[in-house]
């Protein structure tokens, strides 16, 4: 095969990707973006000074924050992605969004140890609602002739969305202060919403 039938295949393996694999793509580029715009920063916030509008907790309590919480949300795709397929991939994600959106901006409102570990808690099932959901959609939008490069493109999606949340979240912050870093994790996900719809 030549390089330009090889890169024909390419283009014509891109073609095969229908409307559902792009918009479930693109929504997983918006889901990163917010996640990762706050767990960037979310331990500087969570140690911060309360006179530059940090929490001022201690490390442990960082670390109990973020660690449990993160360890929970990658362990509950096994309860979530059961709850998915009994109550449908459009309910699922309906519901995952109005946790995120709700709960990335709660983050921003709480203080205290309790209300911030519960808050994220919260974010964490509202993730862990979207991610099996995703994943199911790339699956069945793809088959053996383009899974690899779907895959390929779902994931450089991933990593698109893992880049543009902290840039952002960095400007964000030394222009706006935190709030604005809770205040933009939930507008992205706004959007994906209006995306969804």
């Amino acid at each position: 095969m030549s390089t330009e039938d090889k890169g024909l295949g390419f283009f014509k393996t891109i073609g095969s990707f229908k409307q559902r694999f792009w918009v479930a793509s693109s929504m997983e580029i918006f889901e990163r973006w917010a996640w990762y715009g706050l767990f960037a920063v979310l331990a500087l916030y969570l140690t911060g000074s309360t006179d530059e509008g940090g929490l001022g907790f201690s490390h442990v309590q960082k670390g109990q924050i973020m660690g449990y919480v993160t360890a929970i949300l990658y362990l509950l795709p096994l309860v979530t992605g059961v709850i998915a397929d009994r109550i449908g991939y459009k309910k699922s994600l309906i519901i995952s969004y109005f946790m995120l959106i709700s709960g990335y901006y709660l983050m921003g409102e709480v203080s205290s140890y309790a209300m911030v570990f519960l808050v994220f808690l919260y974010v964490a099932i509202g993730a862990a609602l979207f991610k099996p959901v995703i994943s199911a959609i790339i699956t069945i939008s793809t088959d053996k002739s383009n899974s690899t490069l779907g895959f390929g493109i779902f994931y450089m999606m991933v990593n698109i969305g893992g880049f543009i949340g902290p840039a952002m979240s960095s400007t964000l912050r030394t222009q706006y202060g935190w709030k604005m870093i809770f205040i933009q994790a939930a507008f992205v996900i706004f959007i994906n919403l209006l995306i969804f719809i």
